[in-house]
């Protein structure tokens, strides 16, 4: 993947919820970032749902601008950008105003790679899948866009097997980092930096066994267009 990273890239990152994007990309997005591209985060839901059962029953809420102002905290200092477009969450369907949004903003950033979702792994959230048949539904309108990607859901029974590694490991710290921003999610494990440090890993171990055994890191995806020899981009 380093190959593929050109400063002249224009990366999107579309997810379900604040704290998607760190999960699945966050060493893949530094990585572009400090290759010189143009990286931003959607966020198309504001994720104010995302409580526990035992918080709801403790009477917990969420404001609205609560967890999209922690995802744009994960990134601060790194120059990647951060939108929300708000949208309430746990009801997200790939229909006409969702896959508009998506393609406005694509346009409007000059996408030329997008990496979101995975698109059928049926163990993955519901607002991840909608978002995901959306953005590649969209992406196919913009003509700038060259590369799709989609990320391993954080889900333990998820079923994607990632076939392109990046090696992420010069930012895991800063990942485990970016991933405890995520206050309001406090206690679930997949924000931990045990299962952080741990599927990143595993990862590798499943691809590249010797470079992981030599301590590396990585982020795995799988691609669904990957365009070599395109143009100079501006």
């Amino acid at each position: 993947m380093p190959a593929l990273m050109s400063p002249t890239d224009r990366v999107v990152a579309v997810v379900g919820h604040p704290d998607d994007a760190e999960l699945m990309f966050y060493g893949t997005l530094r990585a572009w970032a400090d290759a010189g591209a143009d990286v931003t985060v959607f966020v198309a839901t504001h994720g104010a749902a995302g409580i526990s059962l035992a918080d709801q029953a403790a009477g917990t809420q969420l404001a609205p601008g609560d967890r999209p102002a922690e995802s744009a905290a994960s990134y601060e200092g790194t120059g990647i950008a951060v939108e929300c477009l708000g949208l309430e969450d746990g009801a997200l369907r790939p229909d006409r105003p969702l896959v508009s949004a998506i393609e406005a903003a694509l346009a409007r950033l000059g996408c030329t790679v997008l990496l979101t979702h995975a698109v059928h792994d049926g163990n993955d959230h519901q607002d991840h899948h909608a978002v995901a048949r959306a953005a590649l539904n969209a992406a196919v309108r913009v003509a700038s866009c060259t590369t799709v990607l989609h990320g391993q859901p954080h889900n333990a029974h998820s079923h994607v097997a990632p076939t392109v590694l990046v090696d992420i490991t010069a930012y895991i710290d800063d990942k485990v980092k970016a991933l405890a921003r995520h206050q309001t999610q406090a206690g679930r494990y997949y924000l931990s930096e045990e299962f952080t440090r741990h599927r990143a890993a595993e990862a590798g171990y499943r691809l590249l066994p010797q470079r992981a055994a030599d301590g590396r890191y990585f982020e795995g995806l799988v691609p669904s267009l990957l365009l070599l020899g395109q143009p100079e981009r501006s």
